[in-house]
């Protein structure tokens, strides 16, 4: 018995709705035999049920009335010509009272070597004669006829089965993959640990059946979470507030190693099977949990949540975890960049302070002497390389921008409005960013003092391009100066030239012509050794 009904399980038949290829085979048993009644009757557990009928208005009868019962006994036709004086039959109440059948021939239905039912023919009146072999070879054919019908159906349904398969697969494949780039998205917008786990729970519910998603603050010595206000479906009452872990079960452990938990069921997992009341109160069955780690302590936790069991596969788990092992790394990532920020703001800060107090020093020295000229000149440099030090740590000491180091050094050094610049992006690596800032901060103060802006009229040209003449590409910049006063090359050859000769990289690649008409300073410098 156990195996008839196992098959009826997984055939998914029992129930279904008529079909014509069932009913017409009846009605051919039924012409075949002469008779008033033909059934395909598949007997389960407690009931025989009736694939198709012909002459009879039940759907199905309860298994104490059921002569096919006994067909699936035999291997055989099963012929009873009178109900009535058979043992097997003469109680049962279809024959004792209404309808009063009294003949029955009835073929098992096979189906991978088990039967599940018949094919039966009945009649009201006995047949003593019983039925001719024609008819009994008909019946069983009739009967292999359902057998091959429900075989056929069954792998036409296994083929509907694995396509909606496949297809759920891959969309929920596709689901996954915009799941991931709408963190990514999310990663890169959003700056606060609070935002990014609620955008992150968010995502991960679109993706796992879930009425509940959110995030809390964890205070792991007291062992409490602080759940925050949290995305809910409609009638799922909000669990924000305060929680204490032990209440829920037993995972805390597995949440302060940084392991994600993942329980489908807080009935059956051994976690939470002694709090399972206590979550299912709140509307939990399905518990996610996502730590986040700061700092080797458990701080925060991402939680999705629904108030029915799911059927997590192998793939859905690793979703979770890839998933969280995202966040978990953008969220250190975002905390190591705060704490860079930080170091980079105390470390500028000390530089001025340092620089400052060289200025002083240098001040005190060359008091009440002749000096003076050079003091502000070199107090000019140590102020472009504050700045150059400021713009460096506003881009993470990594690298800076060809137009930015221009522009601060023109904001202390010139006048910005006769200045023209015009060049494409390019970026720069720290030390050339300093060289940089240096060599434009030494022209600039040069055609203030002795150039074109040290007249009204007169005008700088700041031009760059990118060329590729040699093994590298290279960045050619040319200064050019005009409207200022005749230009007459210097004697002396001080610190200054010598900043102006190291040109963009600090490592050569200048040449300067004091042409009359204005100062003309062209510089080569291939990107890597700009460190771009």
């Amino acid at each position: 018995m156990k195996d008839r009904i196992a098959k009826l399980d997984a055939l998914q038949i029992m129930d279904t709705a008529p079909e014509p290829e069932f009913d017409n085979i009846a009605l051919v048993a039924k012409s075949l035999l002469d008779a008033p009644v033909a059934l395909i009757s598949l007997v389960h557990r407690n009931r025989q049920w009736f694939k198709a009928r012909i002459g009879f208005d039940p759907t199905e009868t309860p298994i104490n009335q059921s002569i096919c019962a006994h067909a699936l006994q035999e291997t055989e036709l099963l012929v009873i010509p009178d109900l009535q004086l058979d043992p097997r039959s003469r109680d049962n109440p279809l024959v004792m009272d209404a309808p009063g059948i009294r003949f029955y021939a009835g073929a098992p239905i096979i189906v991978d070597g088990t039967a599940i039912g018949s094919l039966c023919v009945i009649d009201l009146q006995p047949r003593p004669e019983g039925i001719t072999e024609a008819q009994a070879t008909g019946l069983t054919a009739l009967a292999a006829q359902v057998s091959a019908q429900i075989a056929s159906r069954q792998r036409e349904r296994g083929l509907l089965d694995k396509a909606e398969q496949e297809n759920a697969s891959l969309n929920q494949a596709l689901r996954r993959s915009a799941a991931l780039a709408q963190l990514v998205d999310a990663i890169e917008e959003t700056d606060e640990l609070p935002e990014l786990l609620r955008r992150g729970s968010g995502i991960l519910a679109s993706v796992i059946p879930s009425t509940r998603a959110g995030f809390g603050i964890v205070d792991v010595t007291r062992e409490t979470v602080e759940m925050q206000p949290e995305w809910r479906a409609d009638g799922v009452p909000s669990v924000a507030g305060m929680h204490h872990f032990r209440d829920y079960g037993s995972y805390l452990e597995d949440l302060k190693r940084g392991e994600v938990v993942i329980i489908p069921d807080v009935e059956t997992d051994p976690r939470t099977a002694d709090s399972a009341d206590a979550l299912l109160a709140i509307g939990i069955r399905l518990l996610i949990n996502v730590p986040v780690i700061q700092a080797g302590r458990f701080s925060a936790v991402g939680f999705v949540h629904s108030d029915r069991r799911a059927e997590l596969s192998d793939e859905d788990a690793s979703f979770i975890r890839t998933l969280a092992d995202r966040m978990q790394a953008a969220i250190q990532h975002k905390r190591m960049q705060e704490e860079r920020n930080l170091l980079n703001r105390e470390l500028i800060h000390r530089v001025k302070n340092t620089l400052a107090l060289v200025g002083a020093v240098a001040r005190q020295t060359f008091r009440g002497t002749d000096e003076s000229g050079r003091v502000d000149a070199f107090l000019q440099r140590l102020q472009a390389v504050a700045v150059a030090n400021e713009l460096l740590t506003q881009e993470n000491w990594e690298a800076s921008n060809l137009h930015a180091v221009i522009t601060r050094a023109i904001a202390i050094s010139g006048d910005a409005q006769r200045i023209v610049l015009d060049g494409p992006e390019q970026r720069l690596g720290s030390q050339a960013a300093i060289s940089a800032t240096m060599l434009f901060h030494e022209l600039l103060t040069n055609s203030m003092k002795y150039g074109a802006l040290s007249t009204l009229e007169g005008q700088v040209s700041i031009r760059w391009q990118l060329r590729q003449d040699g093994p590298h590409p290279a960045l050619r910049l040319v200064w050019t100066e005009s409207g200022g006063p005749a230009v007459i090359a210097p004697e002396n050859h001080g610190f200054g030239s010598r900043i102006i000769e190291m040109g963009l990289a600090g490592n050569g690649g200048s040449e300067v012509d004091f042409a009359p008409s204005g100062l003309v300073a062209r510089f080569h410098a291939d990107l890597p050794e700009l460190g771009a």
